[in-house]
């Protein structure tokens, strides 16, 4: 008998044999994340029905960031550890049906802040869950390993890219009303729950250990979190996100007339679709990301400032969101990594909170901050502020000892001296 068994801890290195498709989780996490900001280019529309302003919507937002942060401190508790990861899940799925059958059926504007709770919960949970589940599930079917573990760390970027690039597209040009893209989505969950779920409950074999199960620590061993440079890297790179979720309308309009539904959702899910693509295909590379955040921002500082309103103005902002939004993909993958390569596996989950947690803490500040600031201050006089904050907090994070943002070869000849 193992230590780890001694405690009561779960083995890990047995899997079931059968129901071991990573692809319904997967599903569950980019569906729970693009219902997440599928109002962003809505915002406009929902603050004349009800009747609020930016400090409206920006409270709204908060609702919803307040439902996250409570879903992943959900999975960190303790009693949550035997709570089967699967059931999670499961559960975050439907927890995100029903925020959009809320968002789709029910009026008024107290029903659309209970939507946005409840999908902020449902994303915490499947956050924190889904990551570890996914890639352990393709190594317990052996299906395509390493395309999942490139995958994974940007599924959740995927997912938030998704959301304002449908509502605008879709909605925006009429194609489907706001409430069949609700529908839609939570159609989606609900058959990825129902795919879960059947699977779970097929036979595994007799001498497999149930992985869905989450180890349960025993009262002598303490959850190893996140260190903070993880937690801080993950919170900067969703800040970065965070920040042109909340420029975007504001800048794209001119500050003079309303922008299109369209052009708002293209353009606010370029970062988060760069940081996706950051985070699967270049997420070795890190000592680009800060320049790659830096470079981004200041070329959105210089296009807002400089031509402000215009095609070009809309077009330096666009590019520089995306130059800035790898750069946060690959801080996030690499934060995520280490959080997860330092935590031992009955400690994953909660390693997965932490970093999630301060993701998206992160991702709301700067749109509750900037939502609040916009109507006094200079977009390009917050930009340049929140360039040289992240400026300095990239210096900490890559020349500290033992970095995750330099690359091995640095790391090797660092080790060397």
């Amino acid at each position: 008998m193992t230590a780890t068994e001694e405690r009561g801890v779960r083995s890990t290195t047995e899997l079931p044999v059968r129901g071991s498709s990573p692809l319904p989780a997967a599903v569950v996490t980019v569906g729970t994340m693009a219902l997440a900001t599928v109002p962003t280019p809505l915002y406009p529309v929902y603050a004349r029905t009800f009747g609020i302003d930016e400090t409206g919507t920006t409270v709204l937002f908060a609702v919803f960031a307040l439902g996250a942060v409570a879903g992943l401190s959900i999975v960190r508790t303790r009693r949550c550890a035997h709570w089967a990861v699967r059931d999670r899940i499961v559960t975050a799925a439907l927890l995100g049906a029903a925020a959009a059958v809320v968002l789709a059926v029910v009026p008024g504007l107290v029903a659309f802040a209970l939507g946005r709770l409840l999908s902020g919960l449902g994303v915490g949970i499947a956050a924190a869950s889904a990551v570890t589940f996914v890639t352990d599930r393709a190594r317990a079917g052996g299906r395509n390993v390493r395309f999942w573990d490139a995958v994974t760390p940007g599924l959740a970027m995927t997912g938030l890219s998704l959301g304002p690039a449908a509502a605008g597209l879709v909605v925006g040009t009429g194609a489907l009303p706001r409430w069949g893209l609700y529908v839609a989505i939570a159609t989606v969950l609900m058959t990825s729950a129902a795919l879960l779920a059947h699977r779970a409950s097929r036979p595994v074999a007799p001498q497999a250990t149930n992985i869905e199960q989450q180890p349960a620590a025993g009262p002598d061993v303490r959850p190893r979190t996140a260190r903070w440079p993880d937690r801080l890297g993950a919170c900067t790179a969703f800040a970065v996100t965070g920040c042109f979720g909340a420029l975007t309308p504001h800048l794209l309009s001119g500050g003079h007339h309303q922008p299109s539904a369209t052009a708002v959702g293209v353009v606010a899910a370029l970062p988060f679709l760069a940081g996706a693509i950051g985070a699967t295909v270049l997420a070795g590379r890190g000592r680009w990301a800060f320049p790659l955040v830096v470079t981004g921002l200041v070329l959105v500082a210089v296009a807002t400032r400089a031509f402000p309103g215009t095609v070009l103005g809309t077009v330096g902002f666009a590019v520089g969101a995306a130059i800035a939004g790898a750069g946060a993909g690959i801080l996030f993958s690499r934060s995520l990594g280490s959080a997860l390569r330092n935590a031992p596996p009955e400690h994953r989950a909660v390693a997965a909170s932490d970093t999630f947690t301060s993701a998206y803490v992160g991702l709301a500040v700067p749109v509750v901050a900037l939502g609040t600031l916009l109507g006094v201050v200079q977009p390009s006089v917050v930009i340049v502020a929140f360039t040289a904050v992240l400026a300095v907090v990239g210096t900490v994070l890559t020349l500290r000892p033992g970095s995750h943002l330099r690359d091995a070869a640095v790391r090797q000849r660092t080790s060397a001296l």
